[in-house]
C-alpha cells in the first residue's frame, strides 16, 4: 500500500490566516518595480503590516541616508511617529543606536532602562513598556530601522523575532533593488537624452553645411556662434534649424564666402 494512504488529510490550523497574511505581505514587499512606487507609501505599508502580523502594539519603519538622516518614515500611529521623530532630533534611543551600529537594539522593560533618558520618559508616558529595533541592512550598512513598540514588558517571542527579522530583511532587499533599478533607469534616460541631443546637433550641422556649401566643422561653428549670441542651448538652436524656425533661417542662407564661419 502506498505511503500516501497512511497520511492524515491536511487540516487548517489556527495559524493558517497568519501564514496567508505572511505570504501576501512578502509578495507585496517584493513588488517595487511599479512606475508609481513611492518610498514613503512603502514604509507606511510595511509598518501597517507589522502591526497585523506581530504581537506588538505599534510599529514604525524609518529609512535613512548614509549620514543617518531620516529620509522616509512610516508609522502605525501618530504616537509612534512622535517617538521616532524625537529620536531623529536627539539622536538618542534604540532606533538611533540600531541605525548607527547596524544591529538590533531595544529593551524588554523600559522601566528598568537607563540608556536613553529622553526616549524612555516619552515612551513610558505614551504607555509603551518595551521596544525592539531591527536594522534594514545591506552589505553591513543600515538603510533604515524597523521599530516595534509594546505596552507590556517582555521580549518578542521566538516566532515573532524570526518574522520581524525576515520582514526587515525583505524590505531592505526590495528597497535596494528598487533604488538600483531607479538608478539604472535614470542613467538610461540620461544616455537616451544625450543621444537624442547629439543626433539633433548632427542633423542641424548637416542642414547648415548643405545650405551654406561648407564643411561640417564650419557648420558647427555657425551653430555654436548663434547659440552663444542668443544665449540659448546648442540643442535648442539645433532643433530650430531642423524645424526651419523663422528665427534661425539666416543660418541656412547661402554663404558666398566659400564656406567660412562667421567672424
Amino acid at each position: 500500500m502506498p505511503l500516501s494512504d497512511h497520511r492524515a488529510p491536511a487540516r487548517d490550523t489556527p495559524r493558517t490566516p497568519r501564514v496567508e497574511t505572511l505570504a501576501r505581505t512578502f509578495a507585496e514587499l517584493a513588488d517595487v518595480v511599479a512606475p508609481s512606487f513611492d518610498e514613503h507609501d512603502y514604509v507606511q505599508r510595511v509598518a501597517h503590516r507589522c502591526g497585523q502580523l506581530l504581537d506588538i502594539d505599534e510599529a514604525a519603519l524609518a529609512l535613512a541616508d548614509p549620514q543617518l538622516r531620516m529620509t522616509a518614515l512610516g508609522t502605525s500611529s501618530e504616537t509612534a511617529h512622535e517617538l521616532m521623530t524625537t529620536q531623529v532630533h536627539t539622536r538618542q534611543g534604540p532606533s538611533a543606536d540600531c541605525l548607527r551600529g547596524a544591529r538590533a537594539s531595544g529593551s524588554a522593560d523600559l522601566r528598568e532602562e537607563h540608556r536613553w533618558a529622553a526616549f524612555t520618559t516619552n515612551a513610558l508616558n505614551a504607555g509603551f513598556v518595551a521596544v525592539h529595533a531591527l536594522p534594514l541592512t545591506s552589505h553591513g550598512r543600515a538603510l533604515g530601522v524597523l521599530t516595534l513598540l509594546r505596552r507590556r514588558p517582555g521580549a518578542l517571542g521566538p516566532t515573532d523575532t524570526i518574522v520581524a527579522a525576515a520582514l526587515a530583511q525583505a524590505a531592505a532587499s526590495a528597497l535596494l533593488s528598487q533604488r538600483t533599478l531607479g538608478a539604472a533607469q535614470r542613467l538610461a534616460g540620461q544616455l537616451q537624452t544625450a543621444l537624442y541631443t547629439r543626433v539633433n546637433i548632427e542633423q542641424a550641422k548637416g542642414l547648415i553645411a548643405a545650405h551654406r556649401h561648407s564643411d561640417m566643422d564650419v557648420a558647427f561653428e555657425v551653430l555654436r556662434a548663434h547659440a552663444r549670441s542668443s544665449r540659448r542651448r546648442l540643442h535648442d538652436v539645433a532643433k530650430d534649424v531642423i524645424d526651419n524656425a523663422p528665427r534661425v533661417r539666416n543660418l541656412l542662407a547661402d554663404d558666398e564666402r566659400g564656406g567660412q564661419a562667421p567672424a
